[in-house]
């Protein structure tokens, strides 16, 4: 069950109690979603987390050109999290699912709960948002790379996107045009 796969998760990051963890489960939704459907919308509040049992996901924006700008994909085992909605804010961006989903889902409402009955369950939140800053940190350091430094990267640490993404969107995260990411992927 999905469920206690997002648990079983968990559970490799932080040690949670049973107690905990029989909580946890009873808050936690299972939701299906499929290809192209929008999860949150720019002005939207993210009101949950998102584990990704199956499937995959993005973050993009429109500039004022009307072209879309991919800034974060998510694929099967990842967290899907927001600063802004834990903070109750409304999000920057669109959160597309690409790809037929399975989700389990913790509202942050019961998340805030969750940590004020159960204290153990900071040291998972600080983990979880660590992990969630760093990929921010290589996301910012990325941008700082030459187009072929920042194709090789991709490649190398995201093999996935490769299979799942059509080139437009992979070339509107790596900051390049969909003729300079063909030509590297021709030359590889």
């Amino acid at each position: 069950m999905n469920k206690n796969n997002f648990i079983a998760h968990l559970s490799g990051i932080a040690s949670l109690s049973i107690s905990l963890k029989e909580n946890l489960y009873k808050l936690l939704e299972e939701e299906s979603y499929k290809p192209r459907q929008i999860l949150f919308s720019p002005g939207q509040l993210e009101n949950r987390l998102c584990f990704i049992e199956k499937g995959f996901a993005r973050n993009y924006y429109y500039d004022e050109l009307g072209q879309d700008h991919t800034v974060k994909f998510w694929g099967s085992n990842d967290i899907l999290l927001s600063y802004r909605g834990y903070w109750s804010q409304p999000a920057y961006y669109y959160t597309e699912i690409m790809e037929e989903s399975t989700l389990v889902s913790l509202r942050y409402d019961d998340l805030r709960s969750l940590l004020i009955t159960f204290p153990e369950a900071s040291v998972l939140v600080k983990t979880i948002l660590n992990q969630y800053h760093d990929e921010e940190n290589q996301k910012q350091r990325l941008i700082t790379l030459s187009a072929e430094q920042r194709f090789q990267e991709l490649r190398k640490h995201n093999r996935a996107v490769f299979q799942k993404v059509p080139l437009k969107i992979i070339a509107s995260y790596l900051n390049m045009s969909r003729e300079t990411l063909s030509r590297m992927i021709s030359k590889d």
